[in-house]
């Protein structure tokens, strides 16, 4: 027989009688290798066969198509690994920085609740001295007062006959007691015409350890604690 005349009835039969076609190429397969190896060759030189048949492979063992080597799945798995490195870093960059943030807050909030208190401080001691220069028949308000550019005073009251300068701290010891005496001098020094009268130095504070009480009557600082005057004006100025 021709061979185009067998290819032709063939064609005709796959059309009209898939399944005995199908029997067919079931038993090459059975027998021994020379159909089988026919088969493949036939299979290999036509392309839309190979890529059906690699379709077919590909469903049977759940392996991606564009995943056609082994190496093409390691380097893929790879490259997924990679991925997920670089975005569990980038959530810690995040988390870093969220932090960091949270700490800058903090901090921030922090110095701004101790600058009002520092604040509120100052104020409530110029009031105090006011009042209690006021109890004893000085008159004048006491007020924050700028020597210069590098030095202050949160203190300053001038009622003529007495010049009243120091400062308001939180806490005080004895060491801050010294530093008022320093700095009420320092006034004196560079500003002469801010004093008049007896200099008196005045430290006022919301606590007092005990050592500044006791260098307070040594140096002669008047020392207010919060509303109650630890040294009084008249010791400082016997």
């Amino acid at each position: 027989m021709d061979v185009e005349v067998f290819k032709r009835v063939l064609r005709e039969v796959a059309s009209s009688d898939p399944a005995f076609i199908r029997d067919v190429f079931i038993d090459a397969l059975r027998g021994d290798g020379k159909a089988v190896e026919a088969i493949v060759d036939l299979i290999t030189k036509n392309p839309e066969a190979r890529l059906r048949l690699a379709e077919a492979i590909a469903s049977a063992i759940t392996v991606p198509l564009n995943v056609v080597t082994r190496q093409d799945l390691e380097e893929a798995v790879k490259r997924l690994r990679e991925e997920m490195v670089t975005k569990e870093e980038f959530r810690k960059e995040i988390e870093d920085l969220r932090r960091e943030i949270e700490d800058i807050r903090n901090r921030m909030a922090t110095k701004e609740q101790f600058e009002r208190l520092t604040l509120d401080i100052e104020e409530s001691a110029r009031d105090w001295v006011s009042y209690l220069l006021g109890q004893r028949g000085y008159r004048c308000v006491a007020e924050h007062l700028w020597v210069d550019n590098s030095y202050e005073l949160d203190i300053y009251c001038n009622a003529g006959s007495i010049t009243v300068a120091g400062e308001a701290k939180v806490r005080a010891g004895a060491g801050i007691v010294e530093d008022v005496l320093h700095r009420a001098q320092e006034l004196q020094h560079r500003r002469p015409d801010k004093v008049s009268g007896r200099l008196v130095p005045v430290l006022y504070t919301m606590l007092a350890d005990p050592s500044a009480r006791q260098r307070a009557r040594e140096l002669k600082v008047w020392l207010i604690e919060n509303n109650r005057e630890l040294v009084a004006l008249e010791e400082v100025l016997q």
